[in-house]
């Protein structure tokens, strides 16, 4: 008798247990295209890339994303491995040494003195889709600003956008597009900063 009080407890209990779905991971990374340019003003300097600046939004591994004009919600099966805050900014820092324009590229935690400053603030890094969810784009805004370290001066400020068709309305499709929208945007910060140091 006991022993059947013991097999209706385990079905009593094993019907109240339920399965949490697992969290899909996803990461930001995007391909580095070195850049040609010929010597350069700023080879006999060295870059710091200061942590970008960004929404709280960015600061944390939830990704959300944008219904119609005025809606944001968050995706619940799916997440960043890492804050896009970070991730970009350790994506900038890779395009930055990729150029070759500098002596070396350091990100902020590192103690050398850098003759230049790079400052990012993301400004958006965002899935967006229609009202009805019939379609959808990744929209990434970053503005950058390089500073003469020595004298705290700007020495440019420039604001980069892309936006990227969503090819696969979910999650998936929209970290793949929001990979190729900052890639995009790090080809630009590339070039502007060649541009900056003829």
């Amino acid at each position: 008798m006991r022993f059947i009080f013991i097999i209706i407890a385990i079905f009593i209990l094993g019907g109240c247990t339920t399965k949490v779905p697992s969290v899909t991971e996803f990461r930001i990374t995007t391909q580095h295209i070195e850049s040609s340019f010929a010597r350069t003003s700023c080879q006999d300097n060295s870059l710091r890339v200061v942590q970008a600046f960004s929404s709280n939004t960015l600061m944390s591994k939830s990704m959300s994303y944008a219904l119609g004009e005025y809606k944001q919600d968050t995706y619940t099966q799916s997440e960043w491995a890492e804050s896009p805050n970070k991730a970009i900014t350790a994506q900038i820092i890779k395009s930055a040494q990729a150029t070759k324009l500098f002596r070396s590229v350091q990100s902020s935690k590192s103690r050398s003195k850098s003759g230049m400053v790079l400052e990012a603030n993301i400004e958006e890094f965002l899935q967006h889709f229609s009202q009805d969810e019939a379609s959808s784009f990744a929209n990434a805004v970053i503005t950058f600003t390089l500073i003469d370290a020595k004298s705290a001066a700007i020495v440019d400020s420039k604001t980069f956008n892309s936006k990227v068709e969503v090819k696969s309305l979910n999650a998936q499709g929209g970290v793949i597009a929001l990979n190729k929208a900052l890639e995009n945007i790090l080809r630009d910060m590339s070039q502007w900063l060649g541009e900056n140091c003829r």
